[in-house]
């Protein structure tokens, strides 16, 4: 499934959503059913485009920390800014994410294979953006 460049970023979180919510059909076999949809979904969040006040997550090796696009640069730049969180239990991981901004922006790049990745860091150990979602989590063994 290829996205054309004129996809606002709604219709392209929109397709993402109409992917997710497919029944698989009677008469196929689901595995492959199955396989396929992944796919799909797979390149579908690759393609999502950005606007201001969308939610992601940082992944760090262990850690993810809910951020919030403050500003797009560019179709394949952009500016993320942290958000505020509330422990609630460290331990179990448990966090709650607050609206409000903290920190200096960090600035992600989108790379040829979709994957935004910190500006200056290589895609293989490097600090990856995920736009789809917003979690927060602090290993607590490190």
């Amino acid at each position: 499934m290829k996205i054309s460049k004129k996809v606002t970023s709604k219709e392209s979180f929109a397709i993402l959503r109409e992917i997710e919510n497919r029944k698989c059909p009677d008469g196929v076999k689901y595995s492959e059913w199955r396989e396929e949809r992944d796919r799909q979904q797979t390149e579908a969040i690759r393609n999502l485009i950005p606007e201001v006040g969308l939610g992601c997550t940082i992944c760090y090796y262990s850690d993810r920390r809910a951020a919030t696009v403050t500003k797009v640069i560019s179709p394949c730049k952009i500016e993320v800014t942290f958000n505020q969180t509330e422990c609630i239990d460290y331990y179990a991981g448990d966090y709650r994410i607050l609206p409000e901004l903290e920190g200096g922006a960090k600035v992600f790049t989108k790379r040829r294979n979709g994957c935004w990745v910190a500006d200056g860091q290589a895609y293989k150990g490097g600090v990856l953006l995920m736009l789809h979602y917003q979690s927060h989590y602090i290993d607590p063994h490190f």
